[in-house]
């Protein structure tokens, strides 16, 4: 599935999604960046996606600098990373904890594994995941 395809879906499951002005405009764009870091890393589209959503509504949210979620180096962590950045820090987090939720996990807390936590987890990301992909 394109990036393309996800967003549209993610705009009709979510018909009231915070700052859906800002992702409708820049929905070519953002469907660009996040094909090709998938792609780059090997991250499903959708993982790489719904981490987004969660994280920054896309790089839509007022103060997430336009970040999805990742910052543009472990040296620079207050200057927002884009797709590439999250698809990296997810993709590491694969190879680090051999699966998905794993990565999820990693890319939210450091550690493949943790119980409680506050904000959105692996289960959170399934859950937009599946709600999108159902829409299409």
């Amino acid at each position: 599935m394109t990036a393309a395809a996800w967003i549209v879906a993610l705009l009709s499951a979510y018909p009231h999604l915070q700052h859906r002005a800002c992702v409708v405009a820049r929905a070519p764009q953002i469907a660009a960046d996040a094909d090709s870091a998938a792609a780059r890393y090997a991250v499903p589209v959708g993982v790489l996606l719904a981490v987004a959503v969660l994280e920054s509504h896309l790089g839509c949210a007022p103060r997430s600098g336009g970040c999805w979620g990742a910052p543009v180096s472990r040296t620079r962590r207050q200057t927002a990373g884009r797709a590439d950045h999250a698809a990296s820090a997810l993709a590491l987090g694969m190879r680090r904890c051999g699966s998905w939720p794993g990565a999820v996990r990693h890319f939210r807390f450091g550690v493949c594994h943790r119980g409680a936590h506050a904000g959105y987890g692996p289960d959170d990301v399934w859950r937009v995941r599946s709600r999108v992909e159902g829409a299409l």
